[in-house]
């Protein structure tokens, strides 16, 4: 399960199609020097997402990823 705490990176080293989420959310997060340390919460905030959303799109793709 994906939570607010962890970081991008984290999230794109296990789920390393998760980068489609984030830029469909306007999270370049490829491009950003924050990724290692900015976690989930932090980046949402930043870029004005609706992190409950951004969660919920986030698991979707890791159950469909581990299923």
């Amino acid at each position: 399960m994906i939570h607010k705490e962890m970081t991008i990176l984290q999230v794109l080293q296990l789920y390393p199609e998760a980068y489609k989420v984030l830029e469909s959310f306007g999270m370049k997060c490829g491009e950003c020097m924050a990724v290692g340390e900015e976690d989930l919460e932090k980046s949402a905030r930043r870029h004005n997402v609706n992190l409950l959303v951004l969660l919920a799109e986030l698991n979707k793709l890791a159950e469909e990823t581990n299923s």
